[in-house]
């Protein structure tokens, strides 16, 4: 790395230390969505668009904004937001298969998400929600509203996914094209198997090896999984059966 550039900065600038994100992903036409979490104020800034939080943006691979975004002619609104209505997006790839971006998101004491990203969308955070404050109060009394997407699953108690890839390579056969999560929480890692764009059944692998951070698809074939304390990346070798 011999010099950068900022491309994107998600403002405004805040003195909060929770809910960042943030990921990163590709998609097959070459557009980056980038996730930015509300940083802690679920009261303003995942349903307004004036600003970046709580929101995924869609940009160009040079940091500028792709005409066809969904606000760009909304007066007020941050150019280059793709959806909002987010809290905590932890992970987010592409589904092979489809070419559709996919995140995960922290609730806040259950309701952690998985989701599509679709142009425009309202995610309901904090309008809808699945979980309940941290000291049990409730957050909302409503898990769904029109004009709001639904989350294609949702995990109670909350796992805290980190990290997420689709399984690519012809090296785990049986995984092809399945979801991996990682949990912070429970210290696994979660394979969601998905059929015709949906999650159908879930298994829980890699169980107690630390809190798992990240998950990738190496160019080797093989995922490759890193988890904090004390920092180990594990290569998952496929068995045989």
């Amino acid at each position: 790395l011999t010099e950068q550039k900022v491309i994107f900065e998600a403002l405004p600038y805040s003195k909060t230390r929770h809910h960042y994100g943030s990921r990163l992903a590709f998609d097959k036409k070459g557009f980056l969505f980038v996730s930015v979490g509300e940083r802690g104020n679920e009261k303003e800034n995942p349903q307004t668009k004036t600003n970046d939080l709580g929101k995924v943006h869609r940009l160009n691979d040079d940091g500028s904004v792709p005409k066809d975004n969904p606000f760009v002619n909304e007066k007020g609104a941050s150019a280059s937001i793709y959806s909002y209505g987010h809290r905590n997006p932890q992970g987010m790839a592409m589904n092979p298969v489809t070419g559709d971006i996919w995140t995960h998101e922290h609730g806040p004491r259950g309701g952690d998400e998985v989701n599509i990203i679709r142009k425009a969308a309202n995610y309901g955070w904090p309008v809808i929600c699945f979980g309940i404050n941290y000291d049990g109060k409730p957050i909302t009394a409503l898990t769904a509203k029109e004009g709001m997407e639904q989350p294609m699953i949702y995990w109670l108690p909350s796992i805290a996914p980190s990290g997420m890839a689709f399984v690519t390579s012809d090296k785990y056969p049986g995984w092809k094209n399945n979801l991996m999560v990682g949990s912070l929480r429970f210290q696994y890692l979660n394979r969601c198997v998905v059929k015709d764009n949906k999650i159908v059944s879930q298994e829980n692998v890699l169980k107690n090896i630390g809190r798992l951070r990240n998950i990738d698809m190496g160019p080797d074939g093989y995922l490759y999984v890193s988890v904090e304390e004390p920092g180990y990346v594990f290569r998952l070798m496929p068995v045989a059966q």
